[in-house]
């Protein structure tokens, strides 16, 4: 059902059927290209994370929640087959780093996998520079596609310095010419991976703009923006530069949607597939995304005129499930659902515009079935149990003092691991991007610990004075919320503070508490004295925002201490040595380190 009417969507159809009806008898194909209109489809991804296999998931289908089996660049293969056509464009928008494969293999089967689909073309994420510039072009000399990054400038003095990153690809298809042009985001690859200054960065609207007058002083009329900016940039790109058609981005895991399905899944929405902006010229601009890990494909139809001029853009994000579907009983455990629950779920697959029931691919799965055997061990050994599913939101809704929690539970249970894994330490402090993945309820293992935190950071100690605390909460505040990477908002362990979104830095973070180790008690901090923080490596070094810890590094090296600890170790031993019954427990917001949150 979805292939049909994503390949030919209604609005498409309503515009051949017009055409056919105002023949007067002539054949349309015996046009040239450019004297007819042109329908192109596209088949984007964008922020997986190195999330290769698929993963359970739990959605609201019908009147109940079943957990299912959901995406993987196997079942997503398995879609881009079956929609693929001479027209079609396979773009991914980037983003490594997130789950045991890049841990232990650095990307080299994802590009692997990516080879194997066709990309198109491939847009360079600020994460595919964690592992420095040298893994970066091994990667690159791996890749039989397109590596865009328009902006990107390697001097002769970085690894990538020669490397076939390009600023745009021409694709032809059936006689007709489209330009995909690559951005990244500058600030957000500088301050958040670990890129040298021997790669120096251009503007991005500026270089957007130079090379969109490029293509177009080749003729070219229709062009697309692969883009790592995040969504809020790609609105701002496309109000800004003349002559962009389409913009499919990532780097900030929208959910976009314009079916009213996924919001009735129980998925939070974060705006319309495609989302339309308007070009200083009055012309429309047609940005979208497809969410985060993996989870889905976006698939976007688009008819020009002869002109460039696009008549139609629609679509959906495309959310491959498959067995065994899943649903919890009385005890909470998750056991097979009845065979009438069985059909129903299926009957609502087949009816959707936005899912479809698909099984892994067997030539992608053969790809990465050597990684795989060699992540084994990690997956074998359970450390403990979740409670229940716990929220995961970088970014707390509104909530008043007293009620129920919003935010990243995760990123704050991994500070409270930290916490206990440095018994001198006083408080600790988690970004919560650094958090990759949510406690889903039920059995929790050595390889989800690793999968949560998959990063190549340790556990670091900087010592600061309570204002200094202040002050780094105040600085990931102010990045979190205006800089578009979420993943900087502060959660924290024996430290809790209320959040005023809408107020200037200096004034979002207030009521600020420390809770004593010794005595268990709660007070407020001494902006005097001097507390232990424990964080990661990342955050220590002043990336994501947090500049007033390498500040206060600069100033006195003395005050940080890198343990050396691997970052997912406190969490394993979190597990083993300090939850009762090895259970993570259901949130004491007395705990929990947001008192309240104010929009």
């Amino acid at each position: 059902m979805f292939g049909r009417r994503l390949v030919l969507s209604s609005g498409l159809l309503s515009l051949a059927l017009l055409a056919a009806c105002g023949s007067d008898g002539d054949d349309d194909d015996n046009l040239p290209p450019q004297a007819t209109n042109y329908s192109l489809q596209i088949l984007h991804t964008n922020d997986h994370h190195s999330h290769l296999d698929g993963s359970a998931y739990d959605l609201q289908l019908g009147n109940a929640m079943a957990r299912v089996q959901m995406g993987g660049f196997s079942r997503l293969a398995g879609v881009i087959d079956r929609l693929r056509t001479p027209d079609t464009l396979v773009l991914n928008s980037g983003e490594l780093n997130g789950t045991l494969y890049f841990s232990l293999f650095k990307g080299e089967p994802d590009f692997k996998l990516f080879n194997a689909l066709g990309l198109d073309a491939y847009q360079l994420g600020n994460h595919e520079f964690d592992e420095g510039e040298a893994v970066l072009r091994g990667l690159v000399d791996i890749a039989t596609f397109p590596i865009l990054g328009a902006n990107v400038k390697p001097t002769s003095r970085s690894p990538l310095y020669g490397a076939p990153i390009k600023p745009y690809v021409i694709r032809e298809m059936n006689g007709q010419k489209v330009g995909v042009i690559g951005i990244l985001k500058v600030e957000k690859t500088v301050n958040s991976s670990m890129v040298t200054d021997a790669v120096e960065f251009t503007e991005e609207i500026s270089t957007v703009r130079e090379n969109v007058a490029e293509l177009a002083a080749q003729g070219i009329n229709k062009i697309v923006v692969l883009s790592h900016l995040g969504y809020d940039g790609d609105i701002a790109l496309g109000q800004q530069v003349d002559d962009i058609d389409v913009v499919i981005g990532g780097d900030t895991h929208e959910l976009l949607d314009s079916t009213g399905e996924l919001a009735a899944m129980g998925l939070e929405v974060d705006g319309a597939y495609p989302t339309v902006v308007s070009a200083p010229d009055g012309k429309p601009v047609y940005i979208a995304q497809a969410w985060e890990m993996a989870h889905g494909l976006g698939v976007l139809n688009v008819e020009f005129d002869p002109q460039g001029n696009v008549l139609v853009a629609e679509g959906s994000i495309v959310l491959p499930l498959d067995k065994p579907f899943l649903e919890a009983n009385a005890q909470g455990e998750f056991v097979a659902v009845s065979a009438g629950r069985e059909a129903e779920i299926a009957a609502l697959i087949d009816t959707s515009q936005t899912l479809t029931l698909q099984e892994p691919d067997p030539a992608v799965e053969a790809i990465l079935a050597p990684y795989a055997k060699e992540l084994e061990d990690f997956r074998q050994q359970t450390l403990g149990s979740v409670a229940q599913t716990l929220p995961f939101d970088r970014i707390p809704a509104a909530f008043a003092a007293g009620s129920t929690p919003t935010g990243s539970y995760a990123a704050y249970y991994v500070a409270d691991a930290f916490l206990k894994y440095m018994p001198r330490a006083d408080i600790a402090i988690q970004n919560a991007g650094g958090v990759r993945t949510q406690f889903l309820q039920g059995p929790f293992s050595v390889a989800d610990a690793y999968t949560m935190l998959p990063f190549s950071n340790t556990v670091a100690t900087v010592t600061l004075r309570g204002d200094g605390v202040i002050a780094v909460l105040e600085d990931a505040a102010q990045y979190a919320l205006t800089s578009g990477s979420t993943g900087a908002f502060p959660y924290a362990s024996h430290l809790r503070f209320d959040v005023y979104k809408s107020q200037p830095r200096g004034s979002r973070i207030q009521g600020v508490e420390v809770k004593d180790r010794t005595t268990g008690t709660w007070g407020p901090i001494d902006k005097n004295a001097n507390y232990r923080v424990v964080t990661n490596s990342f955050t220590a070094l002043g990336k994501d925002g947090y500049d007033t810890f390498a500040q206060a590094i600069a100033a006195d090296p003395g005050v940080h201490e890198d343990s050396s600890v691997a970052y997912a170790v406190p969490l394993v031993e979190y597990f083993q040595k300090h939850l009762p019954g090895n259970e993570l427990p259901v949130l004491d917001p007395a705990e929990y380190s947001l008192k309240s949150v104010v929009d």
